[in-house]
């Protein structure tokens, strides 16, 4: 075979030792994503010969290549399909933990980020190899997908257009990481590989949880949106009165002119086009108006149905994106981290006979990574501190900016605190801080109010006027992971979030060590699915691994969790 300029000899594997570093690639029978696949065809290139490792031979030739670093392309994939023949994923976590396992899918993604400074929309092995090395790899769905006729099937017996095809994903795998290496080198002054270790971890957790699912009650879908569809409807006919009807033609210029005649023009912020935002945080202000208060009911209670309709199975698999721009992660289909807040609608999402939720929350996670930062740039945290002393500080925080004390402060008090706390830190000035009071956390500040809280706020924390200094156009969390061409926001903001997802990772990745069947994930949140029987000490279990994981990166401030167990999921 020729690749990349080169002819690489395909061979069949006669239980040789085959050398240190490895590139791995699977070929497998065709089912559900959230299934394991059956392995037909596993290759292996050394750097001079790709070798196709028969299906029966596998457990052999991983007891041959135990102490071999292996490559691969979507590690957790390739991972559980070699883990179905050993019987168990015991292996896998041997070598993750042991740091014989690079994934170029993840290599790519964090290079992208510190080169580019976001995460690539595409990151296929075809994607890849065709930005990076300029091969475009042939994927030929009528090959790709006939392998199942020939497992265990010795290569002189195997059409050459198949053994090609499976030889050509293992060298550019090779090539690929090689490359990579080279480029993510020039970034990586923490010798991290830009947190590689911790995204490997976190990616294979998200892929048990996508392929455990979640369970989802239809009936009670169709109870509720029974009772939904009524609402819609009668927000709908008093939008109508005002001329605003779904689908209708221009009904982007109606909006606009009821949008006049109410007198609201000139006070709602224009979109890039020009037009008068419809964003339900920009007329969240206004929402005493008739209009605007039935179109936010309208606007989310579509939304909610919309949601709902869509699920149709009685197991929901969402899908975990490893990596945003920030070190985060996403979801879709469906998005399982942004459910509507219409009521009901987390309740759909429940356990299996005889099982239970464990649902455990880190408290307030991102003020204890944003202490860890702190002290790590400037020796000391005086919100760390708080922190240790176990003080609530968002009574701290109301007590310090509307002096009085702690007892007497109520929870609106308490709430605009939080959106300071939260928002602040990642440098948001006062209009934005207003908009996020109201919208996520039900309160008003007015613009003087907002000074007023955050001159105090940052003489109670004097890190925080050193940390929100000055601005770089890149950024590295503590874990090493870089981040270009950053805004003053993404810069101040990366940091304590990015760290608060990779202590997040950390802890997954035990729990799913330990056993534990995690159903889902949103953000700071574990859900697991549990049998009733022993629910009591697994909690205690599952909250223990989660600290546990947390403290990693966060070794100096307490870690603190909140659980419930709960037949369906709730916050």
């Amino acid at each position: 075979m020729r690749f990349n300029g080169r002819d690489v000899p395909i061979n069949q594997w006669q239980g040789e030792y085959l050398g240190a570093i490895l590139a791995t690639d699977t070929e497998t029978d065709i089912r559900p994503f959230h299934d394991i696949a059956e392995l037909q065809t596993m290759q292996v290139y050394n750097g001079k010969a790709v070798y196709y490792v028969l299906e029966r031979d596998v457990v052999n030739f991983e007891i041959v290549h135990e102490s071999s670093i292996q490559i691969m392309h979507n590690a957790p994939f390739d991972l559980d399909v070699i883990g179905k023949v050993l019987g168990g994923r015991e292996r896998t976590y041997y070598k993750v933990d042991n740091r014989r396992i690079y994934d170029t899918l993840i290599l790519y993604k964090l290079w992208h980020l510190a080169h580019i400074g976001f995460t690539p929309r595409q990151s296929s092995l075809k994607h890849c190899c065709s930005t990076l090395l300029g091969v475009e790899l042939d994927k030929n769905v009528d090959v790709r997908c006939t392998f199942d006729q020939y497992k265990n099937v010795d290569i002189k017996d195997i059409p050459i257009e198949h053994l090609e095809y499976g030889a050509a994903d293992a060298v550019a795998t090779w090539d690929l990481y090689f490359v990579l290496m080279s480029r993510i080198k020039q970034y990586d002054k923490m010798t991290t590989l830009l947190s590689y270790d911790i995204q490997l971890k976190g990616a294979i957790a998200l892929d048990q949880i996508y392929k455990n699912g979640i369970g989802f009650d239809l009936q009670q879908r169709d109870e509720w949106l029974k009772g939904m569809n009524s609402k819609l409807e009668t927000e709908a006919n008093v939008l109508a009165t005002w001329g605003w009807v779904r689908g209708k033609k221009g009904i982007k210029d109606v909006y606009e002119n009821i949008i006049n005649i109410i007198g609201l023009s000139n006070l709602l912020p224009r979109t890039e086009d020009g037009s008068i935002s419809s964003k339900s945080e920009d007329l969240e202000k206004y929402s005493y108006h008739p209009f605007i208060d039935s179109y936010l009911k309208f606007q989310s209670l579509e939304k909610a149905t919309t949601f709902v309709r869509d699920i149709c199975t009685e197991r929901v698999h969402p899908r975990y994106n490893l990596l945003v721009n920030t070190g985060r992660t996403s979801c879709s289909k469906p998005n399982f981290q942004q459910l509507p807040r219409m009521g009901g609608v987390r309740e759909m999402f429940i356990a299996k006979k005889d099982h239970t939720f464990t649902i455990t929350d880190y408290s307030a996670v991102e003020l204890a990574t944003l202490s860890q930062v702190t002290k790590k740039l400037f020796g000391y945290s005086v919100m760390g501190d708080l922190i240790n002393q176990g003080k609530d500080l968002h009574y701290e925080t109301a007590s310090e900016c509307l002096k009085k004390p702690i007892a007497s402060i109520t929870r609106d008090e308490r709430q605009k605190a939080k959106a300071i706390n939260f928002g602040k830190p990642g440098g948001l000035g006062v209009t934005t801080l207003i908009n996020i009071a109201l919208v996520t956390y039900g309160v008003t500040i007015t613009e003087e109010e907002a000074q007023e809280w955050l001159s105090t706020w940052m003489k109670k924390y004097p890190e925080m006027s050193e940390y929100l200094k000055g601005e770089q156009g890149y950024v590295y969390t503590t874990t090493g992971r870089r981040r270009a061409n950053t805004t003053f926001c993404a810069e101040k903001n990366t940091p304590f979030q990015g760290l608060a997802a990779d202590g997040a990772k950390l802890a997954m990745y035990n729990l799913c060590k330990a056993n534990f069947k995690i159903v889902g994930f949103v953000h700071d949140e574990v859900i697991c699915e549990v049998h009733k029987d022993v629910v009591e000490s697994t909690l205690i279990e599952q909250e223990k691994i989660m600290i546990e994981g947390m403290k990693q990166v966060v070794p100096d401030f307490k870690i603190g969790v909140e659980s419930m167990i709960s037949p369906f999921y709730t916050k």
